[in-house]
């Protein structure tokens, strides 16, 4: 079954449509949907299969970049767009006009707040030398005091934990006086494989200073920084973000 599509919302309408030959999800053509005249409003859509969104691993992973780069491309005519998560989508182009019109307001009000702005954010990644002492293996069975051996192990490991989550958390400190005065806000998360990531929202105009305030932390026993974006601000639009159908993925950091 083919259906609408949506990547983001932006205002004000039609100032740059989406560049010719710009592919999405699918493969499928980028167009723009004028959401009422009086609205103010200008979505980025396309028509695909929506066969095409329930994939998952390797397939799921290269859907969501494509979606990825619509957002960036949108971002890239120089407003800020509110961009929505891999999978969302309407029925039909009429459907997607109509939702979006209900949620008119206030989708205008939170791209007052975003106009201009842009997301960076910094990955606080374990160094090889810490990830290398977690990764050790533990003794076996058939070794000499296998269990004391073991419960130290663990006892060291929680006490590496503890050290490194006081690393983090003086890092974390310095980067915030670093960047008083740039960032407006900012969002913190943390992956499986034990990546510290610190999302902030700032002026386009200020993607320079950015870099250079966290350009001067020189990597610790414990972590390297890596500055991601500038992107368009996911982190910082939560329920405003308009959704259709599922929401089954967000996109990766692209540095």
């Amino acid at each position: 079954m083919m259906v609408t599509y949506l990547y983001c919302v932006l205002t004000p309408p039609r100032v740059d449509a989406p560049g010719r030959g710009l592919s999405g999800v699918g493969g499928s053509s980028v167009r723009s949907l004028v959401i009422g005249e009086a609205t103010g409003l200008e979505a980025w859509v396309s028509t695909v299969d929506e066969a095409v969104l329930r994939v998952t691993g390797r397939a799921l992973a290269s859907q969501a970049l494509l979606h990825n780069e619509v957002v960036e491309a949108a971002l890239a005519t120089g407003r800020t767009p509110l961009p929505t998560r891999f999978g969302s989508h309407f029925a039909d182009d009429e459907r997607c006009v109509e939702g979006l019109a209900r949620r008119s307001a206030s989708l205008i009000d939170v791209l007052g707040q975003l106009a201009g702005t842009v997301e960076m954010s910094v990955l606080l990644v374990p160094s090889r030398r810490a990830a290398a002492k977690d990764s050790a293996a533990p003794p076996t069975r058939d070794e000499p005091s296998a269990g004391r051996r073991y419960l130290e192990s663990l006892r060291e490991k929680s006490h590496r934990a503890e050290r490194a989550q006081r690393a983090a958390d003086t890092i974390v400190a310095r980067i915030d006086a670093a960047l008083r005065g740039i960032a407006r806000a900012e969002a913190r998360s943390r992956t499986a494989t034990g990546i510290a990531r610190i999302a902030h929202l700032l002026s386009g105009a200020d993607v320079h200073r950015y870099r250079e305030a966290i350009g001067v932390f020189a990597p610790t026993d414990e972590f390297r920084l890596v500055i991601s974006g500038p992107r368009a601000p996911y982190s910082f639009v939560g329920s405003a973000a308009p959704q259709g159908g599922h929401d089954s993925s967000s996109p990766n950091d692209n540095g």
